[in-house]
């Protein structure tokens, strides 16, 4: 599907930004900027490397060359190249998808927590869940991405999104470069539903206001729920010494992820 056809009918959502990453290609600036005046929301230039076990590199506006076959080496040479890297779809792979992103998982900014294509054929992708909190657990930050990889229009769009948080002084049409970096620094959350609305954290009380939740959690360690609430407003002390910890909204099946929280973070 061409690309502002597909802009068009995010942007009639009210999405404010999309990516368009082709396999192993990126378009060239005037192709890029044609899409980008017909429509009105953000594009972002970018590409899915590798004929499989896709790495996703979002921001680039050339194709990175990855000259070694590992996903390690290729998520490096990715990430190297400035653009924001995701692992994509591991459990499309079920011999070595998961380990690929442990092995890259202080390499990769984050991995897809959900691929609403993926869904629809059936894949576990609440298996990625798991495979988070463990890659958490053991210490390592990666952040948890959603997607609908809506290409050639396989799927309905708006099964999987992200939200980005940006800054104040912004100006009213965020440049995409501005979205990449906020990506890259987990100022964001992942969503299949609801909305994060705020979230406070002082003198180590944690608040959530969330938007079309039932349930509200906080996961920690090990994937452990060690506080949950109806509605949606949560209100919590941080427990200390904890590897990391991160907040779900749930309403049925339906969930919001958090970025996680870690212990070096300043949350005292």
């Amino acid at each position: 599907m061409d690309a502002a056809v597909s802009g068009q009918i995010y942007a009639d959502l009210g999405y404010d930004f999309m990516a368009i990453t082709d396999h192993n290609l990126v378009h060239d600036s005037d192709q890029w900027r044609t899409w980008q005046e017909q429509v009105n929301l953000a594009i972002i230039p970018g590409e899915e490397n590798g004929n499989t076990d896709h790495i996703l590199e979002i921001g680039v506006q050339t194709v990175t060359s990855t000259l070694s076959e590992s996903y390690v080496d290729r998520a490096k040479a990715l990430r190297d190249a400035g653009g924001f890297t995701i692992g994509c779809h591991p459990q499309e792979y079920p011999d070595r998808g998961e380990k690929n992103v442990s092995d890259a998982a202080e390499i990769l900014h984050g991995f897809e927590l959900f691929n609403g294509l993926r869904e629809g054929r059936g894949f576990d992708e609440m298996a990625n869940i798991d495979l988070w909190d463990k890659i958490l657990t053991q210490g390592h930050k990666i952040w948890g991405v959603a997607t609908d990889d809506f290409h050639c229009a396989h799927i309905t769009p708006g099964h999987g999104w992200v939200c980005v948080q940006v800054p104040e002084d912004a100006p009213e049409k965020v440049p995409w470069q501005t979205i990449v970096q906020q990506l890259k620094k987990g100022a964001f959350f992942a969503s299949t539903y609801s909305s994060f609305e705020e979230f406070t954290l002082e003198n180590g009380i944690l608040k959530v206001t969330t938007k079309q939740s039932r349930q509200i959690q906080v996961v920690a360690d090990r994937g452990q729920v060690i506080y949950q609430v109806e509605g949606t407003n949560l209100e919590w002390r941080v427990k200390p010494n904890l590897t990391y910890f991160r907040i779900e909204a749930l309403s049925g099946v339906k969930r919001a992820w958090s970025q996680p929280f870690f212990r070096d973070d300043s949350y005292k």
